[in-house]
């Protein structure tokens, strides 16, 4: 890498990681208070390939690096180029995040997977009251005590494989918008205003359906209609684009 890639690498990367900071700061002043941090960062860590989008298109977006961008086109580097550092840069926290959660039984999935609530029922049995879903037993002198042998675990009602295909499909997802992202802000020559605009109404457009597909996917899988690995498809095939398009055009403005 040159010293500009490293600085485009590590201004992605910043963008990033605050703006996934963000999303867990507004996270936790709108949910119901005192969560866990695992069942937090599994309502937070879903946004992460937004969050590597967003921290790619502001790394690349402002003046002065289209003004750099357009000194090194001039010297005959192409945009598409210039964009992969950031891209990457960007695109390493989604990496993380999904070794995290694939690595990390702390780490709540089931909001990749929403389904309606079921409140937690009490029977009468034996003299006492008993919640199998609280795992409490409740006896006629009010003092609730754990039901012995019962156990949940990190992923219990969840879809089979659910936990490799959150983590699977945030890695996927965060390396592909990236991609797009970047794609989008330097791909095509500065110099044509017009087809610069054209590619980044099309990158919106695959961002958008590749994040409406995905949360399908996921619902899907949460109602058992489909596999859980069914969500990874929508990234895949946008990262798949994505390289054919960088492949298609390497140093060349398009």
């Amino acid at each position: 890498m040159t010293a500009w890639d490293l600085r485009s690498f590590a201004r992605a990367l910043g963008a990033t990681l605050i703006g996934v900071a963000v999303v867990w700061l507004v996270t936790a002043a709108s949910d119901e208070g005192q969560l866990a941090a695992g069942v937090r960062a599994g309502r937070t860590l879903p946004l992460a390939p937004l969050c590597s989008a967003i921290g790619a298109a502001l790394a690349l977006g402002t003046a002065r690096v289209r003004d750099e961008t357009r000194a090194l086109e001039a010297l005959g580097r192409s945009p598409g180029q210039t964009a992969r550092s950031a891209a990457l840069g960007a695109a390493l926290p989604s990496i993380l995040i999904g070794i995290a959660i694939a690595a990390s039984s702390v780490i709540d999935v089931s909001g990749f997977y929403p389904r309606a609530p079921r409140g937690d029922a009490f029977v009468y049995e034996d003299g006492a009251f008993s919640s199998p879903t609280l795992g409490v037993r409740v006896t006629a002198d009010g003092e609730p005590r754990a039901i012995e042998g019962h156990g949940t675990t990190a992923d219990e009602g969840l879809p089979t494989h659910a936990r490799a295909a959150a983590a699977t499909t945030t890695a996927i997802a965060g390396v592909a918008l990236s991609l797009v992202a970047a794609r989008a802000i330097l791909r095509v020559s500065l110099l044509h205003r017009r087809a610069r605009r054209r590619r980044r109404i099309v990158a919106g457009v695959q961002v958008f359906v590749c994040v409406l597909f995905t949360l399908v996917a996921f619902q899907a899988a949460a109602a058992r209609v489909a596999p859980a690995s069914f969500a990874m498809v929508p990234p895949a095939l946008l990262l798949a684009v994505a390289l054919l398009g960088y492949r298609a055009r390497h140093g060349h403005a398009g």
